[in-house]
């Protein structure tokens, strides 16, 4: 299993000016407003935190920068938790940085994984940049990308992690793989809702086309109601 941690050391960025920490926080918030501009996802965060009560545990699986994970830790409370799960090596360290500098009531972990349909290793591809959003997990060993360890959440389940009562998952077109990694998870009773981004262009050019059918059939066969909130996204209910 790898090394699962809730903080810790940033890591060593390409250069002095990527390590000062006001231009990290300064190319952390273009890089929110970037892709969370204006409407982006509105509906779709609205659904989400509809779904959050005070007190939950949610995952955040593809945490990034931690957007997200920073509005869950509000929704949750103090007696909640938010867990974040983030390959990325810079990602990590930007978003200790911001566990650190937004500390909030709620629990907070970070864990440096991708979760997926095997506990392994794989290779992330970071050709878009150490913290970008479109970041994915590649075939094989490329030029600019980072090895970084596997894990299905069914194997963090039954290692102790926290059951979730909410799921999110944005994954760039990996969402069948931590799916199918999540069976137990997904039999949890305590399991209300799994939020997902659905990448159609990825899956389609990953030869995958018909994975977001499978996907939904899948948490339909798991007891959930799935409905879409707009073209990318989907809400499971049950």
């Amino acid at each position: 299993m790898p090394n699962l941690i809730s903080s810790g050391p940033a890591v060593a960025a390409r250069s002095k000016l990527r390590r000062h920490p006001r231009m990290q926080r300064i190319a952390v918030r273009v890089l929110t407003l970037g892709r969370r501009g204006e409407g982006y996802e509105r509906r779709f965060r609205s659904a989400m935190l509809t779904c959050i009560r005070p007190g939950d545990c949610v995952w955040d699986v593809g945490a990034n920068v931690g957007f997200y994970s920073e509005l869950f830790a509000t929704a949750v409370g103090a007696s909640g938790k938010v867990i974040s799960f983030e390959p990325s090596p810079a990602c990590v360290a930007t978003l200790e940085d911001r566990l650190r500098d937004r500390a909030s009531g709620a629990s907070r972990q970070i864990v440096p994984v991708a979760l997926s349909d095997e506990d392994g290793d794989a290779w992330l591809s970071v050709g878009r940049g150490n913290t970008a959003p479109g970041n994915r997990l590649a075939s094989s060993e490329e030029p600019l990308t980072v090895k970084v360890r596997t894990v299905r959440g069914d194997s963090l389940l039954a290692s102790g992690h926290e059951a979730p009562a909410v799921v999110k998952i944005d994954v760039e077109g990996f969402e069948g793989e931590v799916l199918d990694g999540m069976g137990s998870v997904l039999d949890l009773p305590s399991l209300r809702a799994v939020c997902v981004e659905v990448h159609f262009g990825i899956l389609n050019d990953r030869g995958k086309p018909h994975e977001p059918t499978r996907v939904s059939r899948l948490l339909q066969a798991h007891a959930f109601t799935v409905k879409w909130v707009d073209r990318s996204h989907f809400v499971a209910r049950r």
